[in-house]
């Protein structure tokens, strides 16, 4: 098994509880991991026996463009977009970070992440 990693992914978007944030948006850092079995394509070098980063992070870039009130349903909708790519994915780990969060102090980041 193999894992393919798409890490920190840049998106400005519009998540959050707030009306502000609906309105003004944020950035956002998301990093997939997604274990498959890459057995086949080392041997033939063809890349539909494997997971292509590309499909990943067009899953990702989907289901960051849909405004979301809360990162846990933005995740889970990644989460199942990529399980959709290929059959072979046997396991994904995904985490969202949203820089610069509105909660009244200096805090760089706050990051949810879920592994299925």
């Amino acid at each position: 098994m193999s894992k393919i990693h798409v890490n920190n992914a840049w998106f400005y978007s519009f998540h959050g509880c707030l009306h502000e944030e609906s309105v003004i948006g944020a950035e956002y850092l998301v990093t997939a991991v997604v274990e498959t079995n890459t057995g086949v394509a080392e041997k033939n070098d063809d890349l539909k026996n494997t997971v292509d980063y590309v499909s990943v992070y067009g899953a990702i870039n989907r289901e960051m463009n849909k405004p979301s009130k809360l990162l846990e349903s933005v995740m889970e909708r990644i989460i199942i977009s990529i399980k959709k790519i290929s059959n072979d994915i046997s396991e994904v780990d995904v985490s969202i970070k949203k820089l610069s969060p509105p909660i009244g102090g200096n805090v760089e980041s706050v990051e949810l992440r879920k592994k299925v």
